[in-house]
């Protein structure tokens, strides 16, 4: 009886659908969210969404995700929720910068670890289902998530790194900028009411632009043939 449940609790966790609502609901909290706390629910999302992803990897028999992957992937999303609350409430004000880096660079690792493993996954498919094609959304809006986690931290370092409409620059706040410039880079929309003035991040948002086109044309653009095929 108990290994039933937990079987469908797996299989609910696992699913997805879920993952691919939470990731959705954790954009839409991160640019519209007001406050710290707000903030802190976000990336509580965020990791919950990659958590979830490793449990997928690891429950569904990939051979990617071993006991001891999980095992640091759940520490670091461990150590990062709570870099995040002493950073949030400046609790250490002193010691801000150096939360803000460990966090950025732990965020940017653990999900673009779980985003090389989802397109391994994905990749080793001979075939295509509903589950598959939704997967791959996921991995798409992963890669506006993880480019987020670095302007904002070069935000944060340096905000003259962007140039910002007057109205948006008061109207928003830093994280709510990050992840929306992220996002029209990623989709390569660029209305110019935010673009970058420094020369590295010229180069990172140009990268982003190109690894979203390149995702999109080779990727999902064969998932989608062999769910055709298998049609």
């Amino acid at each position: 009886m108990f290994d039933l449940i937990e079987k469908i609790m797996l299989d609910i966790l696992t699913n997805s659908y879920l993952i691919l609502f939470l990731t959705v609901i954790s954009i839409v909290i991160a640019i519209v969210s007001e406050t710290t706390v707000q903030l802190l629910c976000t990336n509580l999302l965020f990791l919950l969404t990659m958590a979830l992803i490793s449990l997928r990897g690891f429950y569904k028999h990939h051979h990617i995700y071993s006991n001891r992957s999980v095992f640091i992937l759940l520490s670091l999303i461990f150590t990062v929720l709570i870099s995040d609350f002493f950073l949030y409430f400046s609790l250490f004000p002193h010691l801000k910068q150096l939360f803000l880096i460990y966090a950025g660079l732990i965020k940017i690792s653990v999900f673009g670890y779980g985003w090389l493993t989802t397109i391994k996954i994905l990749a080793r498919r001979p075939t295509v289902t509903n589950q598959t094609i939704v997967s791959a959304i996921t991995a798409y809006l992963f890669i506006g998530i993880i480019w987020s986690f670095i302007y904002y931290t070069i935000w944060e370092i340096n905000p003259q790194a962007f140039h910002i409409d007057v109205s948006r620059e008061y109207e928003l706040k830093p994280w709510n900028l990050a992840m929306y410039f992220s996002l029209i880079t990623l989709t390569t929309v660029g209305y110019g009411d935010i673009f970058p003035t420094g020369k590295w991040v010229m180069v990172l948002s140009n990268f982003e632009a190109m690894v979203g086109a390149i995702y999109l044309t080779v990727i999902v653009a064969r998932l989608v043939s062999l769910y055709s095929a298998s049609d």
